[in-house]
């Protein structure tokens, strides 16, 4: 897994507390910079606003999964994998992702496409940063100056991740 490495920060959490390290340990050698959520909770609060992308992998059973995601969520995290452990039905996938979980993978996911889901998260909020600069530099295509000056749409799947255990 050396030439498939994922660059930004990633911080773990699971419902149980043996499996944090087991998943850490797994992706060690494709993701250099990895945190236990439940230690780095505090500090992704104190940089709100800093510099750099944090990603966020979760796993647990599905009602576990949606209790995690309905505490309150902070701006700092770009991603939120979750990593459901139990036999799902597609309602609760999507509710899931109706809590804010960018990506879901069953509970039997390899490291390899763990990292490739973290990858697609990555290379969409490039791709929004993208297209948001490029129109912020075009008043006609944002409909004339009114429409420059004003703020940029909030874009709820990126902004409020941070979760309380």
């Amino acid at each position: 897994m050396a030439n498939f490495a994922f660059l930004h920060p990633l911080h773990v959490h699971a419902q149980y507390v043996d499996r944090a390290p087991r998943l850490a340990a797994g992706l060690r050698e494709a993701v250099p910079a990895i945190y236990f959520y439940t230690d780095t909770q505090a500090s992704l609060y104190a940089r709100a606003g800093g510099a750099g992308k944090h990603y966020l992998l979760v796993e647990g059973r599905s009602q576990w999964l949606l209790r995690f995601f309905s505490v309150p969520h902070c701006p700092q995290l770009a991603g939120v994998i979750a990593v459901v452990t139990d036999k799902v039905s597609s309602g609760d996938r999507a509710k899931l992702m109706l809590a804010d979980v960018d990506i879901s993978l069953p509970g039997t996911a390899q490291p390899r496409e763990i990292v490739a889901a973290l990858s697609v998260l990555s290379r969409m909020e490039g791709r929004i940063l993208r297209a948001g600069s490029a129109q912020g530099g075009d008043e006609t295509a944002l409909g004339g100056p009114e429409a420059a000056a004003s703020p940029a749409p909030s874009r709820p799947d990126i902004e409020g991740k941070c979760h309380e255990p």
